[in-house]
């Protein structure tokens, strides 16, 4: 066979050369920003285009994405933080140098004697800029105005002649000061959020001695602040059987249990009720032992759970969680196997799909957050999400109603609200096996690169949210708790692996700052927590009855103490510590937490024993009078109070365990103060 002969190949001739015309007109220049926001064609004339010009518009900017390197993301940011002052400085030395990097270096000089420039990592410039809906710009808190306010003492409303609270004057540029009228009197505070509670019997559900006017604000109470986030039940559903005297969407035992985390709130404001949660809470544990499997006991036992833990009795917390799990299991609500493809049958009326799917997914929530943020040992993640559908969640198949003439306000904000917290859970969920190994957990080396991935996964989710769901001036409750909870998701996925030495720092490959790294990811979140502890405490009374937030000041408290070089550790770990004192009152578990944080300090610090002791006594001091004897019960608290430690030894990072510590390394404290002292 003869081989095949191919022409030969002859030399390639000269590139056509581009004439400077031609490169001018393939050049794609960018738009303004103000067409860009406007969303229209932009000439690109410099230094104003066509539509400015036309419009008289005053600044015509054009920012060049390819090159506007992390140094001119960071001047913006700067100007945007910086006082007037300071910011015009900023401006002239960029004026003057015409470049971004020479004239942060000429700022950062003349700033670093004053402490001027905020110490921010170019990775959390880019989160800024490019993210705002997770990493919101954050003005400087000033540290004088913080360690100056009431947001660092213990909470001691006083009284006027007239019998109302005197309030703080705020202060400094962020208010760091207390700003609402304090939990003394309930009739003033607590006002029905449904008419329909005037018509309430509550005879008729109990027999605890309660008046139909102390039950009706406690109900209004759970109502309008942890509902939203919990989405246990239709508080309209179950205000129309509570009047009503239906048990279609209510029963003797959600009823209970929900009246058991009702007084412990309401306890902020009347001491006397935690005398009533007792009784609620002995007749729902009661009811549950012949209680059928049903969505609204499914509902009952997850608030059970969250009662008892802020009650200190974690012995049942997870039996009555994990039990709220096998209901739904039994009734189909979720994929257990793979023979198991039961789909309850929610079609048979709108009112029916919303009890059965608010159950599902407020019980798949609730677990997804007890081994994720507690981890307490047992907890289990739950197998799958609900086979049903989100509540309240619009489906762009089915064709649109009138639904807003006819949505309650209750299902107005439980509508607004619920999808996205039910949406957090179930990326959270797909991140559990970094603490909940189980045989097909992925192996070590894609620790990093999962963990990056889980991050785009939460700043995606965050970018998406409604406007009503992102940080403004007048954020709601749910909306800080909602971002408390995002920011301490990001620490724990990243928990793992930061504290590195530099040269062994995995870098996030999906950034472009040349700092990228898990720890500045972890460092631009605690940034974000600060913030959101110190505006929740300062702007919200729910920040002294609710417990959904709590997770914020211990996951900052642990923050602070893991990085005692920050100047200001000591500052946001006592904010941390009096934001527990003010939650004191209502959940008793506060104390044992503030006594798990204080034995860390005393450990990873020189704070003296007399010190935390003087802490714990104003703690015990807002107890409650006519509880008093309910608190001498052994409080049990199992979950992680230590979280880094809980990575290697959780037995000695539960908090009941770092709690028992704290007598004995307070005398050892002062016992060493003691020694240097003579010395």
């Amino acid at each position: 066979m003869q081989p095949r002969r191919y022409p030969p190949i002859l030399p390639a001739g000269p590139l056509e050369q581009e004439t400077p015309a031609t490169s001018r007109r393939r050049l794609r220049l960018g738009a303004c920003n103000e067409c860009r926001q406007r969303k229209v064609k932009c000439d690109g004339l410099r230094p104003k285009c066509s539509n400015c010009t036309r419009r008289a518009v005053t600044f015509c900017v054009y920012i060049d994405k390819q090159k506007a390197g992390p140094e001119a993301m960071e001047v913006i940011e700067l100007l945007k933080l910086l006082s007037k002052e300071h910011a015009a400085v900023l401006l002239g030395a960029l004026r003057s140098s015409g470049d971004p990097a020479e004239a942060l270096s000429t700022f950062k000089e003349k700033a670093d004697a004053d402490g001027t420039a905020p110490a921010r990592s170019q990775l959390e410039l880019e989160l800024m800029a490019n993210n705002p809906g997770a990493y919101p710009s954050l003005r400087p808190i000033d540290a004088t105005d913080l360690a100056s306010s009431n947001l660092l003492r213990p909470l001691r409303p006083s009284t006027n002649e007239s019998g109302s609270s005197e309030l703080p004057s705020p202060i400094g540029p962020i208010a760091a000061d207390r700003q609402f009228q304090l939990p003394l009197d309930a009739r003033q505070n607590v006002e029905y959020n449904d008419e329909r509670l005037h018509n309430l019997q509550v005879d008729y559900w109990t027999d605890v001695k309660v008046t139909n006017d102390f039950t009706a604000r406690v109900i209004s109470l759970y109502s309008t602040t942890d509902n939203p986030v919990l989405g246990l039940f239709s508080p309209d559903l179950l205000v129309n059987d509570l009047v009503n005297r239906q048990n279609r969407f209510c029963s003797r035992f959600l009823f209970h249990a929900l009246m058991y985390l009702g007084c412990q709130m309401y306890s902020a404001f009347d001491k006397n009720a935690m005398q009533h949660a007792t009784h609620f809470r002995d007749e729902a544990e009661r009811l549950w032992k012949d209680e059928p499997d049903s969505y609204l006991a499914m509902a009952g036992a997850v608030l059970l759970s969250l009662s008892l833990i802020g009650n200190g009795r974690d012995h049942v917390v997870l039996y009555y969680a994990t039990q709220a799990m096998r209901m739904g299991e039994r009734l189909g609500l979720f994929h257990v196997g793979e023979g198991a493809t039961t789909v309850p049958n929610v079609n048979e009326s709108k009112e029916d799909a919303d009890s059965c799917c608010y159950a599902a997914w407020g019980t798949f929530n609730w677990n997804v957050l007890v081994s994720f943020f507690y981890r307490q040992p047992g907890s289990e993640i739950p197998k799958s999400a609900p086979m049903v559908p989100i509540p309240g969640e619009i489906d762009p198949t089915q064709p649109s109603s009138n639904a807003a003439e006819e949505t309650s306000p209750y299902h107005s904000q439980l509508n607004e609200i619920f999808p996205a917290v039910c949406h957090f859970w179930r990326i959270v969920h797909g991140a559990g096996w970094i603490y909940n190994l189980v045989q097909d957990s992925p192996p070590a080396r894609y620790t990093t690169a999962l963990a990056e991935h889980t991050f785009r996964e939460l700043i995606a989710w965050a970018e998406t949210l409604p406007p009503s769901l992102l940080r403004t001036e007048r954020e709601s409750h749910h909306v800080t708790v909602l971002h408390i909870w995002l920011h301490a998701t990001i620490l724990d996925i990243f928990r793992p692996i930061v504290g590195k030495p530099a040269h062994e720092r995995s870098r996030l490959g999906t950034f472009s700052a040349w700092d990228s790294s898990p720890d500045a990811a972890y460092a631009a979140s605690v940034s974000q927590l600060k913030h959101l502890v110190v505006e929740y405490r300062s702007k919200s009374v729910a920040s002294t009855y609710s417990i959904l937030w709590h997770t914020g000041l211990l996951y900052l408290a642990n923050a602070m103490l893991k990085d005692t070089r920050d100047p200001e550790w000591r500052l946001y770990l006592m904010l941390c510590i009096y934001g527990y004192e003010s939650l004191s009152r209502p959940y008793r578990i506060s104390e044992i937490i503030v006594q798990g944080l204080l034995s860390m300090t005393m450990r990873e610090t020189n704070m003296t024993g007399s010190e935390a002791q003087k802490i714990i006594n104003e703690l015990k001091e807002g107890r409650l009078d006519s509880a008093s004897d309910d608190f001498e019960d052994k409080i049990r608290a199992t979950f992680m109070v230590d979280m880094d430690l809980s990575l290697n030894n959780p037995e000695e990072a539960r908090a009941e365990n770092l709690a028992e510590k704290f007598d004995s390394l307070a005398l050892f404290q002062d016992f060493l103060n003691q020694e240097q002292m003579e010395i």
